[in-house]
């Protein structure tokens, strides 16, 4: 028993004496330090009518301006149509697509900026 005591006060010593010196205390730190995540730029506010005939429109909210891009996955997870890239200044926009071309059934609108991703869902009738 008189062991036992005497290595929790060898391990006690050692690992407050260590920290007592700064470096232990450092290196938690940089070990535990939380990088800022960034908080996401823009968000799909809203996207009418859903269910969809012809036409969509799609309210996109940006912090800051930047181009988008948005594609269309059918219920399978296939990319059925990538629109050209567009470019969105701060505030609220509205964007208008035409999915008369595509058959009725359940898609996913995704729109990615930078590293970020939104994900809109939409039936069409």
């Amino acid at each position: 028993m008189k062991t036992y005591y005497t290595f929790l006060f060898i391990l006690m010593s050692v690992l407050l004496g260590y920290g007592q010196d700064g470096t232990f205390a450092a290196q938690k730190q940089t070990a535990f330090s939380v990088s800022k995540i960034p908080v996401s730029t823009f968000s799909v506010t809203k996207a009418y009518p859903n269910p969809v005939k012809d036409l969509v429109t799609v309210e996109v909210q940006s912090d800051q301006p930047g181009t988008i891009q948005l594609s269309l996955i059918n219920i399978l997870g296939t990319e059925v149509k990538k629109w050209e890239p567009l470019y969105l200044s701060g505030g609220d926009q509205k964007i208008k697509l035409d999915l008369s071309t595509f058959q009725s059934g359940i898609y996913f609108l995704r729109l990615t900026k930078a590293d970020q991703v939104a994900t809109q869902l939409l039936k069409k009738n």
